[in-house]
């Protein structure tokens, strides 16, 4: 019988069991809701989150690797690393077949690692990976946790970046040794002049235009290295894309394989932009023989035009496009097209996969600085054995044709001017004082800015025209001439340069320089020259 008061007692066991069951089902949810919370975090986070044995086979892969990679979870598990999300070697040659091996045997080497990766349409990407090894409890490693994050488009600026100071700098040096080369070309042209004029044996004459055929090529391959180095002649003004490209195809139906067919699909409705027609036609027609070299046995070329527009400031390739209305010429060929290491070096000054004497490799580069030049950006795009497709980008204009009728300029009498050169150069100063001096002008040379400066304060009234180099070292062409006027305000004066008529001439000229004339010139041009500043009158001289 049961006391009044009292509680019923139960078995001890069945208590305890009770008890034991609300615990374990406490730590059964809390274990539940952690794992909960930790599968959300692993599968949306922005990063790859995966897991591996200690042989390379993938144990666990979250949802943000399946995107990137393009493996659904089932495809993927149980897969070995390499071969998947891992390529046996990268593009640049490094063998990744070791690579689990290697992580293990070195683990403090691999906490922080860069590779390239293949997702499973073959498509390169470079991951930045944080590698932990998993050990049991006798410390064995039995795999690899591994969270990675995609740095594929910083790797690109950053190749981008280093190809754009690559070619600055490939430009400097290009620029450099193309003005010295000037030199020395208007020096052997020069002397072949001299030679040609006082020669009287027939032979000696044939000889000499010999000479100054091949200086003329020789200029030729400086003015495309100029050009590459943005440091090329050009004279900008409107100008129908349309129809140079029509000329351009006119020009390589004639010329190149007949199995070749050459398409036009110009439909851009703003065809005119502000350049320089020569630098473009040269630009397109380069393309075009470099097309034609990549189908031997025949295909199509195709060039094709369209209107674009940049709402802000778009890198393409190692350009830098404004905002704005674009002209897109887009010129395809369905030839033997580029593997990348090729198409990373196309625009290379001198870089060639022409047989020798086939080219001297500067043909892409003059393009490349005549669209540097222009303010636009091309971008080459080629599959080995599909083609390519170079995309020309120039910004647009509008269409204001003006139709300018060729004056003709009439004879004039032969004159005598008394001629200041200073140049740095010194066959460049011989020359110009024996061919002018045999043309009947009288000729003083200077070596340096403040010889010519100090003759000129006790002489300038007897000098007619000064003819000034426009990079010498010391003082340039530019603060020379700006010393002159301070003694003569009517100082005339001529610029000679190697490089183009570039904004800091174009200074000079404003500031009172009559012209300027570019390196390698011949007596004939610098004549003609004369000739048109004394028809218009700024130039006065003495008649013999």
């Amino acid at each position: 019988m049961i006391k009044e008061n009292s509680l019923p007692v139960f078995p001890t066991s069945t208590y305890v069991t009770s008890s034991q069951s609300r615990d374990s089902q406490q730590v059964y949810e809390a274990l539940r809701k952690s794992e909960e919370r930790y599968r959300e975090l692993v599968e949306h986070a922005n990063s790859i989150i995966m897991r591996c044995d200690r042989h390379g086979r993938i144990t666990s892969f979250n949802e943000y690797a399946q995107q990137l990679f393009d493996y659904s979870e089932t495809e993927i598990i149980g897969r070995h690393l390499i071969g998947t999300i891992v390529p046996a070697c990268e593009s640049s040659g490094r063998d990744l077949r070791q690579l689990i091996q290697h992580v293990c045997d070195n683990p403090q080497e691999h906490r922080y690692n860069i590779n390239e990766n293949i997702t499973k349409s073959g498509k390169r990407v470079w991951i930045a990976w944080t590698n932990k090894i998993l050990s049991d409890e006798s410390g064995c490693p039995t795999g690899i946790l591994s969270i990675g994050t995609d740095i594929t488009k910083q790797r690109l600026l950053e190749e981008e970046l280093r190809q754009a100071q690559k070619m600055q700098a490939i430009g400097e040096l290009a620029g450099g040794i193309a003005h010295d080369f000037n030199n020395m070309i208007h020096g052997i042209s020069g002397y072949a002049e001299v030679i040609q004029q006082i020669a009287e044996d027939p032979r000696i004459s044939e000889y000499t235009n010999h000479i100054l055929t091949t200086a003329r090529h020789a200029a030729e391959l400086t003015k495309q290295l100029l050009t590459f180095a943005r440091k090329g002649n050009y004279q900008l003004k409107d100008c129908n894309t349309h129809e140079i490209t029509r000329d351009v195809c006119a020009m390589l139906e004639r010329t190149i394989d007949r199995r070749i067919r050459v398409e036009q699909q110009l439909e851009a409705g703003r065809p005119h932009v502000v350049g320089d027609p020569a630098q473009l036609k040269s630009a397109l027609l380069n393309i075009g023989i470099n097309a034609k070299d990549a189908m031997p046995s025949g295909g199509t070329l195709r060039f094709s035009s369209s209107n674009i527009t940049f709402e802000k400031i778009t890198t393409i390739a190692d350009f830098e496009v404004q905002p704005g209305h674009y002209l897109l010429i887009t010129i395809r060929d369905n030839g033997t097209g580029m593997p990348p290491e090729v198409r990373r070096r196309i625009f290379e000054p001198f870089f060639t996969t022409k047989e020798c004497g086939r080219g001297a490799g500067l043909g892409l580069a003059a393009v490349h600085g005549t669209i540097h030049l222009h303010k636009g950006a091309i971008q080459c795009h080629s599959i080995e054995g599909e083609g390519s497709t170079f995309n020309l980008y120039l910004p647009i204009a509008e269409a204001k044709v003006s139709r300018q009728q060729k004056q003709t300029v009439p004879q004039s009498v032969k004159r005598q001017l008394r001629i200041m050169v200073v140049d740095d150069e010194a066959i460049v100063r011989s020359y110009s004082k024996t061919l002018f001096e045999m043309n009947g002008h009288s000729v003083t040379t200077f070596a340096s800015a403040e010889q010519a400066i100090t003759y000129y304060r006790q002489h300038y009234e007897q000098v007619d025209l000064v003819i000034l180099d426009m990079i010498m070292p010391g003082m340039d062409g530019q603060e020379l001439f700006a010393f002159l006027q301070r003694i003569n305000p009517e100082v005339k004066a001529l610029l000679s340069t190697g490089f183009s008529v570039d904004s800091k001439v174009q200074e000079v000229i404003k500031d009172g320089v009559l012209d300027c004339i570019q390196k390698p010139f011949t007596y004939d041009r610098l004549s003609n020259k004369i000739e048109e500043l004394i028809l218009s009158g700024q130039l006065i001289t003495t008649e013999l």
